[in-house]
């Protein structure tokens, strides 16, 4: 396949009128608006049209509750394959059903690969725009639609979302990250927060191993950053807490298999603790929007529990003490401790 997103333009014309007249011929309930205006534009002419999607892409003339986007049309050689939207931000609306990414592929073309070349195709454009990740939705009787973005967010990463109940249905929505991470090695921080014999960690699930299991908190460092700044931020981006970190308990090497595509972490652990008030929840809910419904919870600690990264059984001094904030007005002078330790900067 020579698969390329292009930005529309009279040289494809002669291919979307034919596209268009198959898309009136085999109409969808799943259309997208772009496609819908595609084929008007057959009728009336494409000079408004061309007009209309560079004012969409610059954010000129934007109906009320509309974003900015860009649209593309897929093109094997000269011949229109199909239309894909690109928005390049979301409201509370889109956040329920539209998602950053639409699609929509010629029907003599579908179950040809064409949707799955091309959806990854516009990760990698979201990607240049400094992207890191997109929320991609479909109703949920739209079922070749939700394999395929299923299918691409295991191989680049993500996480799927609750349904939502929508007027006809159910909309499926799934976060998916625009770059691929297999290949690279991947530095993280994260905390080790106990309480008795429970640790802090967010579930999760590895449909290929068909595996549960909990993951520390923490994240990737972020280039100029240091490893307690990274952990500090990413808490604070998680749950909106303040997080209070101790020793450093090391450096730890994970190569692992996840869904099916295989990763390579660095790790600095941390002991850490948090507030009095959140060390007494048994559940601490996630504000970013692609882990929306997902918490944090305290973990019992058993021989059946998997945590990943894997560094319970690397750290000796696991039954010692971390710090436990007892009182928030002593805050000042356990801060000033550490620093004093050099424990943080």
């Amino acid at each position: 396949m020579n698969l390329k997103l292009v930005k529309p333009s009279e040289k494809y014309l002669k291919s979307v009128c034919k596209a268009a007249e198959e898309y009136l011929l085999l109409p969808s309930q799943f259309m997208i608006s772009a496609v819908n205006q595609m084929i008007k534009a057959k009728d009336e002419g494409f000079e408004d049209y061309f007009k209309k999607i560079e004012n969409e892409q610059t954010g000129i003339g934007l109906k009320p509750g509309h974003v900015a986007q860009t649209i593309y049309w897929l093109a094997e050689d000269d011949e229109y394959i199909g239309t894909f939207v690109l928005r390049h931000s979301l409201t509370p609306a889109l956040e329920k059903i539209g998602g950053h990414i639409a699609y929509a592929v010629c029907p003599s073309k579908r179950q040809k690969g064409y949707g799955y070349q091309g959806l990854k195709l516009c990760l990698e454009k979201a990607y240049d725009m400094g992207m890191e990740k997109v929320l991609i939705t479909c109703n949920a009787k739209n079922v070749a639609s939700y394999k395929l973005i299923h299918k691409v967010m295991l191989e680049y990463g993500g996480i799927e979302l609750d349904d939502v109940e929508i007027e006809n249905g159910f909309e499926k929505r799934i976060w998916v990250h625009t770059n691929k991470r297999y290949g690279k090695i991947r530095p993280l921080a994260v905390a080790l927060i106990k309480r008795n014999n429970q640790v802090l960690a967010v579930a999760g699930y590895d449909e290929i191993k068909k595996e549960k299991f909990y993951r520390l908190p923490g994240g990737g460092i972020e280039f100029g950053e240091t490893s307690i700044e990274a952990l500090k931020r990413e808490i604070k981006e998680e749950i909106g807490a303040d997080i209070f970190i101790g020793r450093k308990l090391g450096v730890f090497e994970n190569i692992f298999t996840f869904n099916g595509q295989k990763g390579h972490e660095i790790i600095i652990a941390y002991e850490a603790s948090l507030s009095e008030e959140n060390m007494k929840k048994d559940k601490i809910a996630m504000l970013e929007k692609e882990f929306e419904g997902a918490f944090y919870e305290f973990v019992e600690i058993t021989k059946d529990t998997i945590i990943y990264p894997n560094i319970l059984e690397k750290v000796k001094s696991f039954g010692s003490q971390a710090i436990q904030v007892t009182n928030e007005n002593r805050l000042k002078d356990i801060l000033e401790y550490l620093e004093e330790k050099e424990y943080i900067k």
